[in-house]
């Protein structure tokens, strides 16, 4: 049985090469049957989102596709030249490939350490193969581990908890201080690429109106029709600050626009009603002295990076625990690969054990017996069915136990070891124990 994980991630490759060699859309399930045609007998999975593209690769030792077979591949398939990715593919191999993908499952070789939106992804790279049946016994193991492990990572570590973008700690402050928004009014001063990412993360609170306001009318209405929201005129800026309960603030102005003054009157317009403004501009858009009144909370640019900085620094602390997570269920994944290999064989070596003493035994008993030698054929035929049945009904148990065992080898068994459960039925049916090299076999 051989692994291969063969692409380029945003470490390896710049976007060019990236946008070159991805399978967007119904070119992933191109991709795959293209595969399959080239590779047969083999299994492959394709994961292509913005930051990699990756082709995952498993068969039986002598059909295997080598890299250099998978690389040309790419180059058939995009139609490109090959000195456009060359030095930027990289590769993995057998349990280093199991391993990749663990890490790649649990975000620790995203762009943005404990993002959760890459365990979506390889979740549906799977499905895909699943729908275009090029995933079989390998990739089913090692992908729904993976997804298991992703999984495992984050509720073990908490590497996804705490946004690491100001826009997003902006948005998780907002969720701290209020209990719900279905009955708030989210006010944004400006509507630039800032006010734009704000708004995207808002759109998950649900807030019960959005208004915006800028210099720019055409540019506020713009994003009103983008995200839900009304336009305030600007020289409106106090009334809409009286209506807000949540203020976030993008402006490039080059000066405070509101000041300790004019947030006073604001505040006793609102009767001293909490708000909470999240000033993202630099330079600053409110007078950061607005802090000190009562039921203000007011948060700049600065506060929103220390927050992010030390949702990172937190973040980075899962990873050496992530990585011994890995690494266990990494050697865990891929010695259970080698014991549904070895059973496989085992399975098939048993049925031809067996099916050698069926047809010995039948032979010698039509021999010994001449009177038989006149049977109509339907009656030999009886007879060997009756015989078959006998030798899968003796079978049964210890086929069921074996693939029993390797589908769930227990927390205490030791994976560098021979599976005792194939180990017992090769002793029991004096199979030997070295059987034949053979390709991995679907358990029936």
């Amino acid at each position: 049985m051989r692994l291969v994980a063969l692409g380029v991630d945003h470490r390896s490759a710049p976007t060019t090469v990236r946008e070159a060699l991805a399978f967007n859309d119904d070119r992933a399930g191109g991709g795959l049957d293209a595969l399959s045609r080239a590779f047969p007998g083999n299994e492959f999975v394709i994961l292509s989102t913005c930051n990699r593209v990756e082709l995952y690769a498993g068969g039986p030792d002598d059909a295997a596709p080598e890299v250099e077979a998978l690389t040309e591949f790419l180059v058939e398939f995009h139609n490109i030249k090959p000195d456009l990715f060359a030095g930027h593919l990289v590769s993995y191999h057998d349990e280093g490939a199991v391993g990749h993908l663990f890490r790649v499952a649990a975000s620790l070789e995203s762009l943005v350490l404990g993002e959760g939106q890459i365990l979506g992804q390889v979740r549906e790279a799977y499905r895909a193969a699943v729908d275009r049946k090029t995933a079989g016994p390998i990739f089913h193991s090692v992908f729904q581990s993976a997804l298991r492990v992703g999984k495992l990572v984050r509720e073990k570590t908490g590497m996804d908890q705490g946004k690491l973008s100001v826009a997003s700690v902006a948005v998780d402050l907002a969720r701290e201080v209020f209990d719900t928004f279905t009955n708030k009014t989210v006010l944004v001063v400006g509507a630039g690429k800032m006010a734009d990412l704000t708004l995207q993360h808002l759109k998950g609170l649900k807030p019960g109106r959005i208004v915006i306001t800028n210099r720019s009318p055409e540019r506020a209405q713009a994003a009103a029709e983008r995200w839900g929201g009304r336009v305030a005129p600007f020289e409106q800026l106090g009334q809409s600050l009286v209506e807000a309960d949540l203020v976030i603030s993008t402006t490039a102005a080059a000066e405070p626009i509101v000041t300790l003054d004019q947030y006073v009157r604001v505040q006793r317009a609102r009767r001293n009603r909490l708000s909470l403004i999240l000033d993202i501009a630099i330079p600053r858009d409110f007078d950061p002295r607005i802090a000190d009144l009562d039921q203000v909370t007011l948060y700049n640019v600065d506060d929103l990076r220390a927050q992010a900085e030390q949702n990172l620094r937190r973040r980075q602390k899962g990873v050496d625990p992530a990585l011994l997570i890995i690494e266990r269920e990494t050697a865990a994944c891929y010695a259970q690969l080698r014991h549904q290999q070895a059973a496989g064989m085992l399975l098939q070596q048993l049925g031809s054990h067996a099916d050698a003493i069926r047809q010995r035994e039948l032979d010698r008993l039509f021999e010994s017996h001449p009177e038989l030698a006149g049977l109509a054929e339907a009656d030999r035929d009886a007879i060997a069915h009756m015989a078959s049945r006998l030798q899968n009904q003796f079978l049964h148990h210890p086929r069921a136990a074996v693939r029993s065992a390797v589908a769930e080898p227990g927390p205490d068994h030791d994976h560098t070891q021979p599976h005792p459960v194939l180990s017992a039925v090769r002793h029991l049916f004096g199979l030997g124990d070295h059987p034949p090299k053979n390709t991995l076999k679907k358990l029936l």
